[in-house]
Formats: structure tokens, C-alpha cells, sequence
């Protein structure tokens, strides 16, 4: 597991922590340029309470008190811009969530190495779930600092982290994936699949954009053979339209198409229940109708 998808699953968390926890504040996200990062005073302090601190920054949604706590290698692979506008894109996600240490398992420190196994309790909206994790910490200048590891099986097990693909995405003879349909996708959690894989054909509206999460988005007027796939919601606030996203993982293979395109497109069915109408995401293929 690398430092660079760590700090990418935290921003996650932070994201969806964000969005709907905290005190009802509605403050604007701090800008990429903006100072530099805030710290929580972690001097002096052992593995296990660096690990609490941090925690308690992430339950706030303050990515700038907890990025300092991570490790240099951590830090080197993701800066502090690119943590801030990863959070900046995934704050509409829309799902309560936090994370706190429910027991305290074995506790080794070799050197300057910690590694503290630990049952987190996760709470996603109503639902409270315990997740076995362990973290690891490194002492750098006296201080520790949580390295590799730490949040990435919690976020799998609820499925608010996928893994970047390490290639492109295998599709079978229909188009459709071969492996997890929600891989590359930002909280997944969030989606609720409707059906895996199937087919739609439409005219792409004139609202083609590119999503600060960097996904490209775009409405798809579907045929009539297909009007079954949209809900209330869709023909309230999108003009009736079938939301579609291509990840950023799939955009070298699936290009964005054009407002007034007539196209195929492939992927999962599914509902998004921060907003409440129904997409294509992720579109694993798309095809223009002559």
C-alpha cells in the first residue's frame, strides 16, 4: 500500500467527514494557495495519542491540522495543494461519516517504528461499524508521525476507498467490467448500483464538465426505450436527463463526447443518494451513433 493512495483515502475521509459532520458551520473550503498548514501540537506525545489527534482533525474535516502529522514520505508523495483540492472536489459526496478508536490493541515500538493494532468503530450516516486496522508510525525530528497503512482497510471494508486500476480497466465481449464496476470511483459508498452493467442510447445535453474531482460529467437525453432509467429527481433538476461520469482512470480509453452527440454508453445503473437522481457512473464505454 503506498504513502500516496494513503493520504488520497484521507482525503476521502475528510471529504466525506466534511460534508455533512462537524457543526452545521457552511465556511468555504480554504484555497490551495492558501497559508500553510495548521498543526496539532504533537510534541511530546506517544504513538497512540498522535494517532488520536489525528483522528480528531480528520472528524473535523481539517486537513490542514492533520496533514502535518503524516509522515515526510507521505507528505512528499501528496502535497498539501493537492490534499486540499482533492477535498475541495469530493465535498458534495454527501455522506456523515467518522472514525474513532474503539479498543487499543498491541502496541510494539522498535526504534523509531510504532505499530499499534487498533478496532475502529466507523460511523457511515446511522450505521455504526468496528474495523481491525493497525497503524504504523515512524519517529522523524523527535516527533512521531503516522506512516504507510493507517485508514486503508477501514476505507475498503466500507467501500469509501477503491484502489486506483493498474491499467486499463478489463471489459468483457458486452462492454461491461470484468472486476469491481466501482473501481476508481470517489466514495462509492455513496452510490447505490442499481444494476451492474447494462446499455443506453440518448443525445448528450449541452452541459459536458469537467468535475473538480476530475471527473468528466455530462446529461444524456435518453431514447424512449430507456426513459424507465431516469427518476423523479433526474426530470426535476437535470431536464429529464441521465446523469453520466468517466472517471479519470477510464478517459484515455473513453473520450468525452460532444453536446448533441448521439451515443451508446456502458456501465453501472445506479442511484446517487447525496443528490438523489439516478447516472451511468462510471461510463466504461461510450460509442457515437451514426
Amino acid at each position: 500500500m503506498t504513502a500516496r493512495r494513503l493520504l488520497l483515502a484521507l482525503c476521502a475521509t475528510l471529504a466525506l467527514a466534511a460534508a455533512c459532520g462537524g457543526d452545521g458551520n457552511d465556511n468555504p473550503t480554504q484555497s490551495p494557495t492558501a497559508a500553510p498548514a495548521r498543526t496539532s501540537d504533537t510534541a511530546g506525545l506517544e504513538p497512540i495519542d498522535v494517532v488520536r489527534v489525528t483522528l480528531d482533525d480528520i472528524n473535523r474535516g481539517d486537513i490542514d491540522a492533520a496533514y502535518p502529522n503524516f509522515s515526510a514520505q507521505a507528505r512528499k508523495d501528496v502535497s498539501l495543494d493537492e490534499a486540499r483540492r482533492l477535498l475541495q472536489g469530493l465535498q458534495a459526496s454527501g455522506t456523515k461519516l467518522s472514525v474513532t478508536i474503539a479498543q487499543v490493541g498491541q502496541q510494539t515500538i522498535t526504534g523509531d517504528t510504532a505499530e499499534i493494532e487498533l478496532t475502529l468503530e466507523i460511523e457511515l450516516n446511522t450505521t455504526k461499524i468496528p474495523v481491525d486496522d493497525a497503524a504504523i508510525l515512524v519517529r522523524e525530528e523527535g516527533q512521531w508521525k503516522i506512516a504507510d497503512h493507517f485508514l486503508q482497510t477501514a476505507l475498503a471494508v466500507l467501500g469509501l476507498a477503491s484502489p486506483a486500476p493498474l491499467g486499463p480497466r478489463a471489459l468483457d465481449d458486452k462492454g461491461c467490467a470484468t472486476g469491481d464496476p466501482m473501481e476508481g470511483v470517489y466514495a462509492p459508498k455513496r452510490l447505490q448500483i442499481l444494476d451492474p452493467c447494462l446499455t443506453v442510447t440518448g443525445t448528450v445535453r449541452d452541459d459536458i464538465n469537467k468535475a473538480e474531482d476530475g471527473d468528466i460529467t455530462f446529461g444524456l437525453y435518453l431514447s424512449e426505450a430507456d426513459q424507465r432509467l431516469i427518476n423523479d429527481v433526474n426530470r426535476a433538476n437535470y431536464d429529464s436527463a441521465l446523469h453520466i461520469e468517466i472517471v479519470p482512470e477510464d478517459q484515455r480509453l473513453v473520450p468525452a463526447p460532444k453536446a448533441g452527440d448521439k451515443i451508446r454508453v456502458t456501465g453501472p445503473w445506479v442511484t446517487d443518494l447525496a443528490h438523489g437522481h439516478n447516472e451511468i457512473h462510471p461510463a466504461f464505454k461510450i460509442e457515437k451513433i451514426d
